[in-house]
């Protein structure tokens, strides 16, 4: 029994036990689906980072001796003039005082509680910068703006050097696991009551927790938003297509069942629902139709030509089997090299839509006979038109076959001479660039401060109470002063600085004693003197260790790319080895140092990913093919897309991003279906004696219009996900989208061409 007669044997036993072919499939659906209330809470940016990643590990070993570093920051901004109005300072009073109550934090910095040290003869106080605003009068106002532009711990700390803008910064101790909702809603209640109470200033959030937050609101806003608009599209656009309201139902069956067990199977994994990951339904719901549309448009084709309803669908089911086979199993390994970055949230969402494509296979051979066997379906199904176009455009391509070659090879050598253009990097500061209040907040809060995060460097002595030691501090010094000549580096508050700022006051305030005394016992009543004099949650505890054997610098550093990044962090070590000796620190650690480095490592392992998943897909094209000529033939319309998509890209930007480089992955598996299916109806036809030019015109009857409208479903597919509020969303389903469409030209024009030239011929 050949291969053929085994597939028409298996459709007989679907359909001859069709209904326990779809109570079985719904029990299994249900049962693997229950695994969504499993899925995960996103964990933020630590989300998308592994946990033995160098550069996390710096960040948990940082927060295990100085507690956690995420920080929620208020953006206040007068509409008119700058934060020393007493409606202003009012307001970051109230706000100051407020934010004690947010859930989790540990403390709260701003203008009006900075502990400014006064120092009255031989008695020391340290008080809040600002208090009894009320009594503020103008003459009060311009003294203290004056004051505050001399202190190096206010400025780009909690206020910018142009003084129309203020910063609250809330340090958060959040439990292990636990999301940062609860701080935020907090946060953005307090703005809501204060922007109602004073019009006429702004208040913003921001801080490296609003950013982890935004990966939790993001993927709740494009799951809420998204997936009912593409839900009601794709029923519009299959009724359409296909013209049969039974079979735009079974589809829409089967798309749907197809989905909700691959988030199931997420949830049973413990995957969390990151933005990646809510793109997965609708990559998924994109192959599933194009599945779907393969099997139902040949079937309803043979109906419009005469056959029985049951006939038509197990001539649909040998004519599709292996290429929808082929086209799962392709789609799964393409996407699958995602799992060779770095970056567990795309991994994630690789193996879900692996899954899904999985399903859609076995579904579409399964459930949809099944049903397509049961319901009262009617062909309406006209495509005459279409098929007239398709005949033409078969001979003309078979009149022209050598032209079409050459202008196509033309354009891509053309278009190949500009890729030298492009390079990788990556700019982790965009990921929430369609996002109106996190973009009208840094659009604030970068021009005056360079960015809202902090970076760190834990600079241990080795020994006990060795932060008191001159040397040590002489070194900070040093350190803070080369640190702020850097481009990346919008300011540094260290140990140090509290040191010559007690130091100056206790000598009259005068400037030249701005510096750090030499007597290691003077240093240590320095410390004593701070830590006695300011109240409850101001001391030093998140700068300096309980036995004073290291300290933390506090880095606000400007946006960057990965390769700036990078190339700062490499200046910084070599500098630290050269100068920091005999303290040890492993330099700079925090978001933004762990993010463009989560790239660049993420990059290698994509480029891995892509050769492993493009080699394997020809290999399995050519075994299933069982022709190493088509195999190879194979190649070129899946490479050619490519080389004109990145080619477009230079239109718009010379970077490739982390995204286009996941886009690549996820279409590679997608663009070599149409192939598979025209291939092997050639192979088919060729079997049949037909000669080229039949075998072409073939191709075109049975796969030309089916391959026209998957690609249509999956194009709006990834147009739709253009919509995402999550940046790295919206290039992803842009790139696919002109990959696709790409593909899809190439495939009725180039691959028949060369089909005519270098393929066999009876």
């Amino acid at each position: 029994m050949n291969f053929e007669n085994r597939i028409e044997n298996f459709a007989n036993v679907i359909l001859n036990h069709r209904i326990k072919v779809v109570f079985s499939a719904i029990i299994l659906i249900i049962l693997i689906s229950s695994g969504l209330r499993f899925l995960e809470t996103p964990s933020g940016y630590r989300g998308f980072v592994q946990d033995d990643f160098k550069y996390y590990q710096d960040i948990l070993e940082l927060e295990e001796k100085y507690g956690n570093i995420d920080v929620l920051t208020y953006v206040i901004k007068p509409n008119n003039g700058d934060i020393f109005q007493k409606d202003v300072l009012k307001l970051i009073t109230e706000l100051t005082e407020a934010s004690w109550q947010t859930p989790y934090s540990s403390r709260v910095s701003s203008i009006t509680n900075h502990q400014f040290t006064e120092v009255d003869g031989d008695d020391i106080s340290i008080d809040n910068f600002i208090m009894n605003v009320d009594e503020l009068t103008e003459e009060n106002l311009s003294n203290l703006r004056e004051l505050a532009k001399k202190e190096d711990s206010i400025v780009n700390f909690v206020m910018s050097e142009s003084t129309n803008v203020g910063l609250i910064n809330i340090n958060l101790e959040m439990p292990e696991d636990i999301a940062f909702k609860k701080p935020i809603d907090f946060a953005w209640n307090q703005k809501m009551i204060l922007e109602e109470k004073y019009p006429e200033i702004f208040v913003g959030v921001a801080g490296s927790a609003q950013f982890s937050h935004n990966f939790q609101s993001v993927a709740e806003a494009d799951a809420s938003k998204m997936y009912p608009g593409f839900l009601l599209l794709i029923i519009i656009l299959t009724y359409l297509l296909l013209r049969s309201v039974m079979s735009s139902l079974i589809a829409l069956l089967v798309i749907i069942f197809s989905i909700l067990p691959s988030l199931g199977s997420a949830g049973w994994f413990g995957f969390e629902a990151q933005p990646p990951l809510i793109a997965a339904p609708i990559i998924i719901l994109t192959i599933s139709l194009a599945h779907a549309i393969h099997m139902l448009s040949i079937a309803l084709t043979n109906m419009n030509e005469g056959m029985s309803k049951n006939d038509a669908i197990i001539d649909s089911i040998k004519i599709n089997f292996t290429p929808i086979f082929l086209t799962s199993f392709t789609t799964g390994v393409g996407i699958a090299g995602l799992n060779f970055g770095n970056i567990p949230a795309y991994s994630e969402m690789a193996n879900t839509v692996a899954v899904g494509s999985a399903f859609g296979f076995i579904l579409s051979v399964t459930l949809l006979p099944a049903l397509f066997s049961l319901l009262p379906i009617k062909s309406n199904y006209k495509e005459s038109a279409m098929l007239v176009f398709l005949k033409k455009l078969a001979s003309l391509i078979y009149k022209f076959k050598e032209r079409f070659v050459i202008v196509i090879s033309l354009i891509c050598i053309y278009v190949f001479s500009l890729l030298p253009n492009l390079y990788f990097d990556d700019y982790f500061g965009s990921y929430f660039d369609r996002v109106p209040e996190w973009v009208e907040v840094k659009d604030i809060v970068d021009p005056e401060f360079g960015s809202s995060f902090f970076t760190f460097a834990d600079i241990e002595t080795n020994e006990p109470n060795g932060i008191t030691n001159p040397e040590y501090l002489y070194k900070l010094d040093e350190f803070e002063n080369w640190l702020v000549q850097q481009e990346s580096v919008a300011d540094v508050s260290t140990v140090s600085d509290v040191v010559k700022n007690l130091h100056k006051n206790m000598n009259g305030g005068l400037e030249e004693y701005y510096k750090i005394p030499d007597n290691k016992a003077l240093i240590a009543q320095y410390f004593l003197m701070y830590e006695f004099s300011v109240p409850y949650g101001m001391d030093l505890k998140n700068q300096m260790t309980a036995d004073k054997s290291s300290s933390r610098m506090l880095i606000r550093t400007n946006y960057a790319t990965a390769i700036e990044t990078v190339a700062f962090n490499k200046e910084v070590n070599l500098w630290i080895e050269n100068n920091l000796k005999p303290f040890k620190t492993k330099g700079v650690a925090g978001i933004p140092i762990m993010m463009p480095h989560l790239f660049t490592e993420n990059t290698n392992g994509l480029l891995l990913g892509l050769l492993f998943s493009f080699s394997f897909i020809i290999l399995v094209v050519g075994i299933s093919l069982r022709s190493l000529r088509y195999g190879i033939i194979s190649v070129v319309p899946n490479v050619v897309p490519f080389i004109l998509g990145f080619g477009i890209l230079t239109l718009f930007t010379d970077m490739v991003t982390a995204s286009h480089q996941v886009a690549v992955l996820i279409s590679i598996g997608l663009v070599v279906d149409a192939t598979i299916h025209f291939l092997s109806k050639y192979q088919k036809a060729i079997s049949m004696n037909l000669g080229a030019s039949e075998a072409i015109q073939y191709c075109f009857k049975y796969v030309g219009y089916p391959i026209i409208i998957a690609s249509i479903c999956l194009f709006s597919g990834f147009i739709f996900l253009t919509q995402s509020l999550f940046f790295n969303n919206f290039v992803i389903g842009g790139m696919c989208a002109i990959i696709i469409i790409i593909a899809l030209l190439i495939d009725l024009l180039l691959l028949p061409a060369l089909l005519l030239i270098f393929g066999k011929k009876t």
